[in-house]
C-alpha cells in the first residue's frame, strides 16, 4: 500500500512537471468591438522557447476557458454599450485565476455614472471615462520586472478610458493622467494574476502603436506562469520529500 501511494505521488509530480513544459494556451475574447488585436497577438508564438497557441472567440461565455492558461480580454469586450459577462462566467474567470491562470484586460468603456462592472475581478477598482493619452509613468515596482524593457523598450502607448481608485491589493506598474489613473496594474488572486490595463486598441492605428507593449505583456504573462509553476513544483517537491521520509 505504501509503495502504491509513493508511485501515485511520483506520477502526479511528473505530470505537473510535464504540464509546465507544455504549449501555453491563450484564449482571446475579441472581435465584437475591435478587429485589430488578434492578428497582432497570434504573431507572438514563442517566448523564450515556450510555444503559444491562440484561440479566438467573440462569445462572452468564453467557451474553452477551462483549457486556457492565459485569457486576453480584448478592447471593449467586457464593457462597451453594456456589460458582457453573466455571473457564471465571472466565477469561471475568477476560478481560473485562483488555480494559476493569468487574465490580461485591455481598455474597457466607462461613462460618467456608468463605470465598467467588476464582477470578473476580485478587488475593487473604478472604471472612469478618460481622454486619449499616450504618455505614461512607469512605477518603480519590483513586480514590473522587464515588462517595459523586453523584448521591446516601451516609450509610448495608447490609453483611453481607464481605471482609478484601485484597492490596495493592486500593484501599480504604470499610471496615466498625471498619476491619477491606472495604466497597467497587477493583482494576485490565489495562484494566478490579473494584469489590468487601460490600453486602447480600438482601431488598427492604435493597435500598431501598442504592438510592442502587447508583445511585452504576453512575455510578462508567460514568465508569471513559469514562476507559478516553479513555485508550485518547489512546494510539491518539499512535500514529496516529507512523504518519502515517513516511509
Amino acid at each position: 500500500m505504501r509503495r502504491t501511494t509513493l508511485l501515485v505521488v511520483l506520477f502526479v509530480f511528473m505530470g505537473l512537471a510535464a504540464d509546465s513544459m507544455a504549449e501555453i494556451n491563450v484564449l482571446v475574447l475579441t472581435g465584437n468591438v475591435s478587429q485589430a488585436e488578434f492578428p497582432v497577438l497570434e504573431m507572438f508564438t514563442d517566448v523564450d522557447g515556450e510555444k503559444l497557441n491562440y484561440t479566438e472567440t467573440n462569445d462572452a461565455n468564453l467557451p474553452g476557458l477551462q483549457n486556457a492558461d492565459i485569457i486576453w480580454l480584448g478592447q471593449g469586450e467586457i464593457c462597451e454599450n453594456g456589460y458582457s459577462f453573466d455571473v457564471a462566467t465571472e466565477n469561471r474567470i475568477k476560478s481560473l485565476v485562483e488555480a494559476g491562470g493569468i487574465v490580461i484586460s485591455i481598455g474597457q468603456d466607462s461613462d460618467p455614472g456608468d463605470p465598467c462592472a467588476i464582477g470578473w475581478i476580485t478587488a475593487p477598482i473604478l472604471g472612469v471615462e478618460s481622454p486619449n493619452m499616450s504618455a505614461f509613468d512607469i512605477i518603480n515596482a519590483p513586480e514590473a520586472g522587464d515588462l517595459f524593457k523586453k523584448p521591446n523598450e516601451i516609450e509610448v502607448a495608447e490609453f483611453d478610458d481607464a481605471w482609478a481608485d484601485p484597492d490596495d491589493a493592486y500593484i501599480m506598474l504604470a499610471t496615466v493622467n498625471n498619476g491619477q489613473e491606472v495604466g497597467i496594474a497587477l493583482l494576485n488572486h490565489g495562484l494566478g494574476y490579473y494584469i489590468v490595463t487601460s490600453l486602447e486598441n480600438e482601431d488598427a492605428a492604435q493597435t500598431l502603436i501598442n504592438t510592442p507593449i502587447m508583445e511585452n505583456l504576453i512575455h510578462y504573462a508567460v514568465k508569471l506562469k513559469s514562476t507559478i509553476a516553479v513555485e508550485y513544483l518547489g512546494k510539491l517537491s518539499t512535500n514529496w520529500g516529507e512523504i518519502k521520509s515517513t516511509y
